[in-house]
Order: structure tokens, then C-alpha cells, then sequence
């Protein structure tokens, strides 16, 4: 069987500062909408529970508005971030390297 006479490496330089800067703000738009869903969801039910109806009736459309602009961002945001991150990423690179020639 013959040997190849190369060894080659595939690796990728590290991100740009825009790579990070977008990477960053990617997984900031996957965890932060969530969480904030989550907090608008628990806030909520003491103003829809009050006993003013023009309250309760404010708190609905809120918290209706919240969570529309919430599913909007993480719905629209993740595809969309996700590309760019995918082509802020280093370059790929390919490493070629003589193959050590075995003892005789």
C-alpha cells in the first residue's frame, strides 16, 4: 500500500472582532427573548387578577405586545444572526506537511 506523501491539517483562524461581536449578540438572542417570555409570563397574572378592570384590561394588551415583539425577535433573529455568524468565521485553512520518513 503506498504512503501519501503529505500529512494534512484542516483548521480555521480565529473570529474577527465583528465574528465575536456577532457571536455574542447570536447567543444573547437565543437565551435573553426566552427568559424575558418567562418573566413576562410569572409578572403578568397579579395585574390580570386586579380588581380594576381598565387595569386588568392594560395588563392584558401588554403583556399580549410583549410577548409578540419576544416571539418576533427570537423567531426572526436566530435564522437570521445565525447566517451572519456563519460567515464571520475565520477562513479555512489547509496545512500540508511532509510525512516523517520512517527509520530504516
Amino acid at each position: 500500500m503506498p504512503v501519501p506523501p503529505t500529512i494534512r491539517f484542516e483548521a480555521r483562524e480565529p473570529r474577527s472582532p465583528l465574528g465575536r461581536f456577532v457571536k455574542f449578540v447570536f447567543w444573547s438572542v437565543i437565551v435573553l427573548p426566552p427568559l424575558l417570555m418567562l418573566a413576562t409570563c410569572t409578572g403578568l397574572p397579579t395585574f390580570l387578577m386586579s380588581e380594576d378592570e381598565e387595569v386588568a384590561g392594560g395588563a392584558l394588551l401588554f403583556g399580549a405586545g410583549v410577548l409578540s415583539i419576544l416571539w418576533a425577535i427570537w423567531l426572526l433573529g436566530v435564522p437570521l444572526l445565525g447566517l451572519l455568524m456563519l460567515g464571520t468565521r475565520g477562513r479555512k485553512l489547509v496545512i500540508e506537511q511532509p510525512r516523517p520518513q520512517p527509520p530504516s
